[in-house]
């Protein structure tokens, strides 16, 4: 069967418009991260640092493997020995395996928040996470925060009368990964539980 280019044309936007309508749609931040040269945490600059040493201790709050990636929390401590200076906080790890091949590796990446920075995160992600479409009347919506880290969380819908979805990313690429509402408030959760590890040894 002869196909005509004007057939041809009208399948390829038929496939294109299918493929896009499987993943949510969701505005990128507009700054990139990195632009930034100077370290954006005090954890960030405590692991820059030179000729001293630094111990630095862990633990692994939980994973989260979602249907697009997986999410990591971990709470961290950074002890400067040369001046006995320390900072806490949590780092977030995000690998996006979506677009993984024989040549490609999943994305990765980390992105650091400090512990005095913690509380106001919660109450961001609380905020974020009431998002509906009382918060305009315009058809499309969404609500992020960000870390100084350049950890972004989000809830949105771009599509009129479609689900709600959420998102975070973080690190020098933006990897993102979806989530859904549920997993959200889980990390939400996971965050919460590593500043009470956190205050444990402060």
């Amino acid at each position: 069967m002869k196909l005509t280019s004007l057939t041809i044309l009208m399948l390829l936007v038929t496939l294109g418009g299918a493929a896009s309508a499987q993943r949510p749609r969701y505005q990128p931040p507009l700054r990139q991260p990195c632009d930034f040269i100077e370290p954006l945490t005090k954890l960030e600059e405590f692991d820059a640092r030179w000729e001293t040493v630094i111990v630095r201790g862990s633990t692994h709050i939980m994973g989260l493997a979602t249907r697009e990636g997986f999410v990591r929390v971990d709470a961290i401590e950074l002890r400067d020995e040369g001046n006995g200076t320390r900072a806490l906080g949590v780092v977030v790890e995000l690998r996006d395996p979506t677009r993984q091949d024989e040549t490609h590796p999943a994305q990765e990446s980390k992105s650091y928040v400090d512990y005095e920075e913690i509380d106001a995160v919660i109450k961001a992600w609380d905020r974020v996470a009431r998002t509906d479409d009382t918060i305009t009347k315009l058809n499309n919506f969404q609500s992020s925060y960000r870390t100084k880290g350049n950890l972004e969380i989000a809830v949105f819908r771009q599509t009129s009368g479609g689900a709600i979805a959420a998102a975070v990313s973080g690190g020098c690429d933006q990897v993102r990964v979806f989530l859904s509402l549920d997993e959200f408030i889980k990390l939400r959760w996971m965050i919460v539980q590593a500043k009470a590890r956190l205050d444990e040894i402060k």
